[in-house]
């Protein structure tokens, strides 16, 4: 099962107070224009979320995620102790007492976490190494990078592999390989890979 197989829900009673409160964004506006253009997500019924849909939808999957990771494992799940945890956050999120990251405003409780798992879309930033391992593909850390940075994660590098004595070879015109891309986010990932991989594999 996974950690995201019981959905945690705050109840109406204490999120009704909140549709109507206006928030405290700062800036003259400026910081109510940046959230509507980059963390407001489209909601089931067509409407883009309003402030404190996007906090309902953040705490609540954060919630979601702890709540199937403690059952999952038997460890106690205390719902009482738990709404009264969640509630706090709402509250100091909505009031800006607190944060999380902006992947974290955009990602969590979107059907990307809480369908497919992938809970890599909460990072904001990333790193890694080019330096190519005897047992790996020379494409692995250059599919990991384009992967991570179509999750929207910022992704560092270093230029290790120019130092590696790496062959490159020139691919077989007369041993032609299809592959059909799958029009998804690892469809173009996996694409890109055999492409790297076609200039360092004899044959």
């Amino acid at each position: 099962a996974s950690c995201a197989s019981e959905k945690f829900e705050l109840p109406e009673s204490f999120l009704r107070e909140y549709k109507v409160r206006k928030a405290p964004f700062g800036f003259n506006g400026l910081g109510e224009l940046v959230y509507h253009r980059t963390y407001s997500r489209v909601m089931e019924n067509g409407r883009n979320e309003d402030w404190p849909d996007t906090v309902q939808r953040v705490v609540e999957g954060t919630f979601t995620m702890q709540k199937g990771w403690i059952q999952n494992r038997s460890l106690g799940w205390d719902e009482g102790a738990m709404q009264e945890l969640a509630q706090e956050m709402f509250d100091r999120i909505f009031n800006f007492k607190f944060l999380p990251p902006g992947r974290g405003l955009w990602a969590m409780g979107s059907a990307l976490t809480e369908e497919r798992g992938v809970y890599a879309a909460l990072n904001n930033c990333a790193f890694v190494s080019t330096k190519i391992e005897p047992e790996c593909n020379v494409s692995k850390p250059f599919c990991f990078l384009m992967d991570a940075s179509m999750l929207g994660v910022g992704v560092g590098f270093d230029t290790v592999a120019a130092k590696q004595n790496i062959r490159v070879l020139v691919p077989d015109e007369g041993k032609r390989w299809v592959f059909e891309v799958p029009d998804t986010r690892e469809g173009w990932v996996d694409a890109v890979g055999h492409l790297i991989d076609s200039y360092f594999t004899p044959g």
